[in-house]
């Protein structure tokens, strides 16, 4: 993936584009179909993020890019005071967004320790039986 195509597949998520209705913006507001497809959309946008950060996006940061994480840091945090099934993995979501961000945005050496760890460190929350 090229980091023109992360950054709109981002614009997607962040519910900027006419393909909206695919995005993790979207599923917040009209519900996931399964605790799968949170994670599969986490992932995704995860491979966006760390495209953007080889393609030095983060060093001068993009304003559209920035623009986009904020967008889904507030959907996400809107989404966990509604109390909604998936709150929980919702919040491990935005936490680790917000502290890649702020990695990024420092260029620290490991920008993704947070997210290269959330399965193992959450993950009786993501397993299957919290999906039900």
């Amino acid at each position: 993936m090229t980091a023109a195509e992360a950054a709109l597949k981002l614009a997607v998520h962040a519910g900027r584009t006419a393909d909206f209705g695919s995005g993790y913006r979207y599923r917040l507001k009209y519900g996931f179909d399964s605790l799968q497809e949170l994670q599969d959309m986490f992932d995704e946008i995860f491979a966006c993020l760390k495209v953007l950060q080889n393609g030095s996006y983060f060093s001068l940061p993009d304003k559209e890019v920035l623009a986009d994480i904020s967008e889904l840091l507030w959907g996400s945090v809107l989404y966990m005071n509604s109390q909604e099934k998936h709150c929980r993995a919702i919040g491990v979501f935005a936490e680790v967004l917000s502290e890649t961000l702020l990695y990024l945005l420092e260029d620290t050496e490991d920008p993704f320790a947070a997210f290269d760890a959330y399965k193992e460190n959450y993950g009786e929350l993501f397993s299957e039986s919290a999906d039900s």
